[in-house]
């Protein structure tokens, strides 16, 4: 069985000698190339000038409102929205010295997403090695995961700071136990549920695998250090305690009515992803990748042409591996039990162990050649398919606005249904439309979330169609930006349609509803004259 499994040793062909001059060369050309992914990455970290989603356009609306005084709060905004608050705090005080611009609110995201190259590297080098730490940050840099929250007005680029940064906090306190060490541990913990609350997963995750070193602790830390850097992870419940009554008042007010949980299936999407998602380059990618991570997890290099794998698994791989997958596991079912809905940008939680996982794989290459190639290829590959995913029009707001401004003029009524698209809406209508939503009426520019599911199915889009046609009055037009697939709008936008279509049989569709592939947020706006 051995000499089927494993060929013997001595009987490996080893890999082609290269000549001196023709090595020089190749290395050289190998780091300008890497030179020139590396700026290209940063530069188009900077290059969405799309209309902001709804995402992104109810952050920077919940951001720019004041932290005191007698009307709405920050806080107040984020209650109602279901969010914690540090990541609006900080785009606050960017809005405060850099305005509300397109550009502008996303470069917040764009430097702290190249800021979380600096403590991944330092992490990755103490945990995977120096050659494994500078491969993890070309990957990073490249990929295109991180390439598009770079450019999106959210909170992701900071959840992977803060990861890479408490998983250095983590390591020193396992290795030396400073005070120092255990305080950093607990500042990034509690700004990890300050940030997002699918952090709490990876802090359990990670508490669970320090309680299984406790049962079988290393030699190099034995039982102290586990329990030391369990306490600096329960001490970030500190940091997280002046947010406790906006959380308690979410858990039972908020949610994700917008989305259903997830099936297990997820984790295994998540890793596509994390690729590159379904394009051609993201799918060539994965398959990249899915080597990587295996030969990060239980791969050891034999000479530059054989791999060994360990179906056990080895160290450090086996154990990153599993706090990105466990994370996984875990959010899959605690979405099952409170009812919470998935989405790929929450797994950026757990997207700083499976890149030091994939880091590690590519070590595992000893030929030069090959390693260099798959350097190469991964980043060439992340950065094409990156680009092509951060440049989609990712809403049609601002072609909706430009029909209305065509054809609309002061008096006229535009109705927003559902109201989730109402946010990017209200950054590009002409600033003489009366906007409002389906189905409270209110202003666009945020969408509450207080029992949003029980709000819509009490709600009649009757009563708002005749109150737009009424403000409308008989000269002026009303206008419906709709769309018919989003979660507890079922009935609701046909209703609104179908008694304005019997009050204005003057109707007729100004702009057609764009696919996903071509545009995230898609709507058609529909015109009823007088």
């Amino acid at each position: 069985m051995t000499d089927v499994a494993v060929r013997p040793l001595e009987n490996i062909p080893g890999p082609a000698a290269e000549s001196q001059p023709r090595a020089k060369r190749a290395g050289l050309a190998f780091k300008a190339a890497l030179f020139v992914f590396i700026a290209v990455a940063v530069v188009v970290r900077f290059s969405a000038r799309q209309a902001l989603w709804l995402d992104e356009a109810q952050s920077v609306a919940i951001a720019r409102l004041p932290l005191t005084g007698p009307g709405t709060t920050l806080f107040d905004g984020l209650r109602q929205d279901g969010s914690p608050p540090l990541y609006y705090l900080l785009l606050h005080g960017w809005i405060e010295l850099f305005g509300v611009g397109t550009f502008a609110v996303r470069a917040l995201s764009a430097l702290m997403n190249l800021a979380a190259v600096g403590p991944l590297f330092l992490l990755a080098r103490r945990v995977v090695g120096v050659r494994a730490a500078r491969v993890t940050a070309v990957l990073y840099l490249t990929s295109p995961f991180a390439l598009y929250f770079a450019t999106e007005t959210r909170m992701y680029s900071l959840v992977v700071l803060l990861t890479a940064a408490g998983g250095l906090a983590l390591e020193a306190t396992l290795r030396r136990r400073s005070p120092g060490s255990v305080a950093a541990l607990a500042l990034c913990a509690g700004m990890l549920a300050l940030t997002h609350y699918w952090c709490f997963y990876l802090l359990f995750t990670v508490a669970g695998w320090l309680l299984l070193v406790l049962a079988r602790p290393r030699p190099a830390w034995g039982v102290q250090a586990p329990l030391v850097a369990l306490g600096g992870i329960a001490a970030g419940g500190l940091v997280f305690a002046p947010w406790l009554g906006g959380f308690s008042y979410q858990m039972a007010h908020t949610g994700t009515p917008w989305g259903e949980p997830a099936t297990f299936a997820a984790i295994a999407h998540a890793y596509g992803q994390w690729a590159g998602g379904p394009t051609t380059q993201g799918r060539t990618l994965l398959f990249l990748i899915t080597g990587l991570a295996a030969a990060g997890v239980a791969g050891r290099a034999v000479d530059g042409r054989y791999v060994l794998l360990d179906l056990k698994g080895m160290e450090p791989g086996r154990t990153l591996f599993l706090l990105a997958t466990v994370t996984l596991f875990v959010a899959v079912a605690a979405g099952k039990v409170v009812g919470n809905a998935w989405a790929d940008r929450y797994t950026a939680t757990a997207f700083v162990p499976f890149l030091l996982v994939i880091g590690l794989g590519a070590t595992v290459a000893v030929d030069s050649r090959l390693f260099r190639g798959i350097i190469v290829v991964c980043a060439l590959l992340g950065l094409v398919g990156g680009y092509g995913d951060l440049s989609r029009t990712r809403t049609q707001a601002g072609e909706a606005a430009s029909a209305l401004a065509h054809l609309g003029r002061p008096g006229d009524v535009l109705l927003v249904c559902p109201d989730q698209l109402g946010p990017g809406l209200a950054r590009t209508v002409p600033a003489w439309m009366r906007v409002h939503v389906v189905p409270t009426y209110a202003p666009p520019d945020r969408v509450d979330w207080t029992d949003y599911e029980e709000r819509n199915a009490k709600a009649n889009g009757v009563i708002v169609a005749d109150r737009a046609l009424a403000e409308a009055g008989p000269a002026n037009t009303v206008f419906l930006a709709g769309s018919g697939a989003y979660r507890t709008y079922e009935t609701l936008c046909t209703q609104v349609r179908g008694r304005l279509q019997d009050s204005r049989p003057r109707a007729d569709e100004v702009m057609r509803q764009g696919t996903p592939a071509r545009v995230w947020e898609n709507f058609t706006l529909l015109r009823f004259q007088p």
